[in-house]
């Protein structure tokens, strides 16, 4: 995705929203998720997915909503994994919680991405002590 498609996609929903138009600014960040979906466009997604959620008051179904539409393209992508881990943990259901987190953990040792190692690895082990075994 584009920079400028991103920014102008951030600009324009915030003032819908602080217009009052909410549901057209969640809309309008709907389509470009959609977009970043497809273009597997992760560093995208993750800013607007954080956006989504001030938008809708820091909603955890509408985070939610947005990572399991990730998995479904991506379906081992440890980041979205881990924050479905961690709605879940909010959201009082620790072993679905934990579902994920073996998920997210199993992707990290995968992935050849040493960043989400380095990011991802201890906050996983820290949470879920018991997945080192």
């Amino acid at each position: 995705m584009k920079d400028e498609r991103l920014h102008n996609a951030l600009m324009d929903s915030l003032r819908l929203s602080t217009s009052g138009q909410h549901q057209e600014a969640l809309q309008l960040i709907d389509e470009v998720i959609a977009e970043a979906i497809e273009e597997s466009d992760d560093s995208s997604l993750y800013v607007l997915i954080d956006h989504a959620a001030l938008l809708s008051g820091r909603d955890r179904f509408v985070v939610k909503h947005y990572f399991e539409q990730y998995l479904a393209s991506s379906p081992e992508n440890p980041r979205a994994l881990y924050r479905l881990a961690d709605v879940a943990m909010e959201d009082g259901q620790p072993e679905i919680a934990k579902q994920y987190a073996k998920r997210c953990h199993r992707a990290i040792l995968q992935s050849d991405d040493e960043k989400v190692k380095r990011d991802l690895l201890d906050l996983v082990l820290e949470r879920w002590p018991d997945l080192a075994q």
